[in-house]
Order: structure tokens, then sequence, then C-alpha cells
């Protein structure tokens, strides 16, 4: 297991509060003060088909911690092929600053509206957090568009029973045409990827992988695909705002099918940090960090590279959940990165740790 520290740094042109470093202002008449940096700690892995409670351990494609309880939530995004739709609780222990084996406490069997287990192939759960006051959660679902079935941000019990879907707005159901193809709304495997809940536990905001079908092409070569943000009140499910963020374009070689934005994860009440990846056949994933903005009621995101696992992995694998973690013993804020193994055919269950802190 790797354990050097790789700093990447990277112009960040706003102002800027990552947990535990306050404030960092970019004024433009003057020149910017040191940047906080994200480095590259280490990384331990998951046995493919390791399985905990009889159920395997894959397709992770969501996490979130709980710092009160020092404890890590994940959801597979197995659509009830490989066992249950369910989630996982988890420790991450950090020894002497770097990730030791993951261990496995806890199985939960996710259930539909009617409170039980999904049918295989209704849901494609992919981001998942702790809803803050709860012992339960809040989780996302893709959809299946040839299906007619829809995306959902879904609140759950501790026992994984659904509470209350959050209200969507009709662009993003989706729509098919005479010819069976889709006409609007959220393509299947590109919709709800990626959600997150604002620092102060007042909003969720969810971000599709690629465009809804009326706002633009999916993952291409030519250009950007625009992604789109959601933000919805957590209590009352309001509608606050929506944002068109410009997803990266197919890199050469790349598969456009997995390129997009897997994940996204607040760093204010309008600022995140925005996962995007790929995968290069023969030469495996990666994936990169973008610092982004949805400072206006409405509109178009900026965004700015903060960091590249192509820098310091040559395969990262197929990194789709990101959460904060504890604050490492040299005072930087942990980020713990995990990835999908598509059950064995492409990549493999791995957890990153990356480090945020003031440049030197």
């Amino acid at each position: 297991m790797a354990t050097a520290r790789t700093l990447v740094s990277a112009a960040l042109p706003l102002a800027l509060t990552f947990p535990g470093f306050g404030s960092v202002d970019f004024g433009s008449a003057a020149p910017p003060p040191a940047l906080p940096v994200i480095g590259y700690v280490g990384s331990v892995g998951v046995p493919t088909g390791e399985r905990y409670a009889g159920e395997v351990i894959g397709g992770l494609s969501g996490i979130d911690y709980d710092a009160a309880r020092d404890r890590y939530v994940a959801i597979s995004d197995d659509r009830g092929e490989q066992g249950p739709v369910r989630l996982f609780t988890l420790t991450l222990p950090i020894r002497d600053g770097a990730l030791s084996a993951p261990v496995f406490d806890g199985v939960t069997v996710l259930r539909d509206v009617d409170g039980n287990p999904y049918v295989p192939g209704s849901a494609d759960t992919e981001s998942v957090r702790w809803n803050p006051g709860t012992d339960g959660y809040l989780y996302t679902s893709e959809g299946a568009d040839r299906a007619g079935v829809g995306g959902f941000i879904r609140q759950a019990s501790g026992d994984g029973r659904v509470v209350r879907d959050l209200p969507l707005p009709d662009a993003y159901r989706p729509v098919l045409g005479e010819n069976g193809a889709i006409v609007s709304g959220i393509r299947d495997n590109l919709g709800f990827e990626a959600m997150t809940v604002a620092p102060d536990g007042s909003a969720v905001s969810a971000m599709t992988e690629n465009a809804l079908a009326q706002d633009g092409p999916p993952a291409n070569p030519q250009g950007p695909t625009p992604a789109k943000l959601l933000k919805l009140d957590r209590a009352s499910g309001a509608y606050l705002g929506e944002w068109e963020y410009p997803a990266d374009a197919v890199p050469p070689g790349a598969v456009p099918e997995a390129t997009g934005v897997s994940e996204i994860l607040a760093v204010d009440g309008h600022t995140y940090l925005v996962l995007e990846r790929t995968m290069i056949p023969g030469r495996g994933f990666t994936g990169k960090l973008y610092l982004a903005s949805a400072d206006g009621p409405a509109g178009r995101m900026d965004k700015q590279r903060v960091f590249d696992f192509a820098d310091v992995l040559p395969d990262s694998d197929c990194v789709e959940g990101i959460t904060w973690g504890p604050t490492l013993p040299d005072g930087s804020r942990s980020l713990v990165v995990a990835t999908d193994d598509n059950f064995g055919r492409a990549g493999r269950t791995t957890f990153h740790l990356l480090a945020v802190g003031p440049a030197d």
C-alpha cells in the first residue's frame, strides 16, 4: 500500500472554505495567497467477490462518513442481479496516517414503496448520504428510461424502508418517442449518479451523470455534456434551483458510457467538489476532482480542476463515491474515495485516502 504523499495544486478563482481550514480569499486586486492542495495518501483494496453476511461486497458507487460514530455507509449499484439492492456500513481505520483494511459491520436491504425488496432491474442505486438528525439515509437511483422508470432521491429509515421521495421537476421524468428513443428526461444509466447534503443539513443537491435528453448530447469526444445540478430543500423538498455543469468531453480512446460525473460533495452552501471519471480500455480508469460553484439563482457552473488521479496512479479503478473523512494526524482534512468493481467486469473495490490542506 502506498503511503507517500504527492501534492497536486490548482488555482481556485473564488473565496473557498474547506472544512477545517477556514476561508481562502482570492481578491482580484492582489496576488492569491497560498492555496489549499489535495494530495494522495494511499489506497486499500477489498478482494473481488468478498462477502459480508452472505452478500457480495461490490458495485460500491457512493460513500458517506458519520464523524460522531466514526462510521461509513456505502451503497451498491447492484440492480438486484448479484443480490438484493443494498447498502453496507463499515469502518475504515486510519493508523499512522494510512488506511487499514476496511471492516464491514452491517448490511441493509433497501425496500421499495410497498416495503418489499426491489424487484431486479427496478432501481439503480448510486449515491448515499446519512440523513442528518435521523438514523436513516438519503439515496439516489438513476432510473431506467427504456422501462419508463424515472430516477429518484429517496429518504429511507435505518432499516431500509421508504420514508418519502423528494419531489423532482417534470423535466427529469423519462419520456420516450414513438420509436422508443428517449426525447426528454434522464437517459438510461446517466441519471442521479451524484448527491450531497449541505454542511448545515438544509439542502440536498443531486447531479446527473450526463445531460438530460432535452439539454444536449451525452458524453462525446466533440465537447462537454451539460450535466444538471438540482438543489432541493431537505426538510420540505422545495425547489431551490438548477445549474448546468460542463462535464468533460470523452478523452481519446475512452468509453463514452463510462465518462461523466460520478459524485459530488458539498464544500459549503454553493460550492462543490465534483468527481468525474472515465475508462480507457487497456489502460484502466482515472478520475478528476473539480471545484465548481453554483452561487447564483440559476445558470452555468464554473469549475477548476484541483486533483487528477492520473498524476499519482496508473489506474485509479472506477472512482464513484467521495466523502469527507476524519482529520489526519498532521491536521489535514481527509477525503475518502470509493470505487465500483463492476462485480469483476472492470476494476476493483478500492478505497483511496486523499488529504486536503493549505499549501506549504
